[in-house]
């Protein structure tokens, strides 16, 4: 009883505020098309580079010890301890200079600065938990390594590749003054419509871009839950098949 107690709490602590963004009618606002698009192009974006960058940086660091490991570690979490705001006033007059500001790929670069640490740290702690022995006993099953990272070491992840796409949906869909600094309002995401829209008067764009804003990620993690599955469906498919063939 004290558990379902407890869960109920939960749910409603999170449930309750969000009947207030319900907006009393649902007009869609033209300006949120577009947004959309750029917003979900983005998220794309910077998640897949965090998966390639962090997948990299993560098992080269997890297992190697030394002064040259701990400086490479500190590096990349220094935009954690430095405010990412003050990095991006800095950025943005390379960025001029580099034709990269105002831009969509200069806001793709940018919006790494607050996501990457974390991502290398998922993935760090992702391979220190499947262990070194493990990792090479997995060159010895399968050599090719595509096929080694679909059938092997991407599965035994998945708690981490989730983790991560996750947590850079939603850093990334929340991150105001970068966006804004760096795209100079011709990169537009859903987080330029929601902050002036709650300053001004039209609350019911407000909600319906919070709604959205709230949404995504949400979309985003059923999305990848859904793939996920299918993915460890033809895996297990794939090697009980190999299994039943070396049986026979």
């Amino acid at each position: 009883m004290k558990k379902i107690s407890v869960t109920v709490f939960v749910v409603l602590l999170f449930i309750v505020p969000l009947v207030g963004l319900i907006p009393g009618e649902w007009n869609w606002n033209p300006r949120l098309e577009a947004t959309l698009g750029t917003t979900v192009a983005m998220i794309c974006a910077v998640v897949l580079l965090n998966h390639l960058f962090g997948y990299m940086a993560g098992k080269a660091i997890a297992f190697q010890t030394g002064k040259r490991i701990r400086i490479a570690e500190f590096l990349i979490s220094l935009p954690l301890f430095v405010p990412v705001l003050l990095l991006s006033f800095g950025l943005y007059l390379t960025w001029i200079r580099l034709g990269l500001a105002d831009r969509f790929f200069g806001v793709l670069l940018v919006l790494l600065l607050p996501t990457l640490p974390y991502t290398v740290r998922l993935y760090t702690n992702g391979f220190q938990a499947l262990g070194e022995r493990m990792l090479e006993q997995m060159v010895l099953i399968e050599g090719n390594r595509f096929k080694r990272w679909f059938y092997l070491t991407g599965p035994m992840l998945r708690s981490t590749l989730q983790s991560v796409t996750l947590l850079v949906t939603v850093i990334t869909i929340s991150q105001y003054a970068l966006v804004a600094l760096i795209g100079g309002g011709i990169v537009r995401m859903i987080s330029l419509e929601v902050f002036p829209a709650y300053s001004g008067n039209s609350q019911g764009a407000a909600r319906l871009a919070t709604l959205w804003l709230i949404g995504l990620p949400i979309l985003f993690y059923a999305g990848q839950a859904v793939i996920f599955s299918s993915w460890i469906r033809i895996v297990r498919r794939r090697l009980n098949g190999s299994h039943d063939t070396t049986s026979q």
